[in-house]
């Protein structure tokens, strides 16, 4: 939610930031222009932070954002405007390999399971085989 501060200038409430979330920044198919329009719209916002009010006809200034993107590595269209990734972070996680896995699921299966009395620790191992 934006307040108004100033002007035109919109922002958060007091001093905290607004996160926004993009999953799977590289799902929307590119146009026949080898362009993403509902990217584009994200990299306009990074590059000027105004939107424009399609009611009123003027800027709003919207401050105090900041943006978090996902990406599936086996769908979407593996590719992201290069104007647009200049203004993220980078990083690379690979899934964790199944005895990771079955190491953090059990850390917190017993931790969870510790509060009930009975045998129910010895389902542990077979729910999270199931699982994964």
């Amino acid at each position: 939610m934006l307040e108004k501060k100033a002007g035109k200038t919109y922002a958060p409430f007091g001093k905290f930031k607004l996160l926004q979330f993009i999953d799977d920044l590289n799902m929307p198919q590119q146009d026949p222009y080898e362009t993403q329009t509902a990217i584009s719209l994200v990299r306009q916002h990074k590059d000027y932070e105004h939107w424009y009010d399609r009611q009123k006809l003027t800027l709003k200034d919207i401050k105090n954002t900041l943006f978090v993107g996902s990406m599936n590595p086996s769908a979407g269209s593996f590719f992201v405007d290069p104007r647009l990734q200049r203004w993220f972070w980078i990083l690379a996680i690979q899934f964790p390999d199944p005895t990771s896995l079955n190491t953090i699921y059990s850390s917190f299966l017993n931790k969870h399971f510790s509060k009930f009395k009975g045998t129910i620790q010895e389902l542990i191992a077979p729910v999270i085989k199931g699982a994964l």
